[in-house]
């Protein structure tokens, strides 16, 4: 089981630069948990590439895919959890959000994000490392 923030759920949905190793990941280990905040994020990054590429309705269908294969694995994290952490981390509350429920669920938290795992690497771990540990 993973903690998966809106970074790597848009490799795995997405093509990009690292789409391969998420989707190797995905593969190895579907047990994906992602809190309800990665609805919005997704919503967000959908909608910019839905307007670069002018593509409403394949977004319409990466969306319908998400939520069909993630929708149902949404946990909430502990509100006052993630503001202390948001608040010690200097990060976001939406960032925190995914490590709070990551330290609920005893489970990584993998992120494709270099910012958080430049900031924070004793919490949030890439794609390649994660998979390497797997082996």
């Amino acid at each position: 089981m993973i903690i998966a923030d809106a970074s790597l759920v848009s490799f795995l949905f997405l093509e990009g630069e690292v789409s391969e190793t998420v989707r190797e990941l995905y593969r190895r280990d579907p047990d994906w948990i992602t809190p309800p905040i990665l609805n919005h994020e997704m919503l967000n990054i959908l909608a910019a590439v839905g307007r670069a590429d002018d593509t409403a309705l394949a977004m319409e269908e990466l969306w319908k895919e998400i939520r069909m294969r993630l929708g149902g694995r949404q946990q909430i994290p502990d509100p006052l959890r993630a503001l202390r952490m948001a608040i010690d981390f200097g990060i976001s509350g939406s960032e925190a959000q995914y490590l709070a429920l990551s330290q609920q669920l005893g489970a990584p938290m993998v992120s494709c994000d270099q910012r958080l795992l430049e900031h924070l690497p004793k919490l949030v771990v890439s794609p390649e490392v994660y998979l390497l540990r797997m082996e």
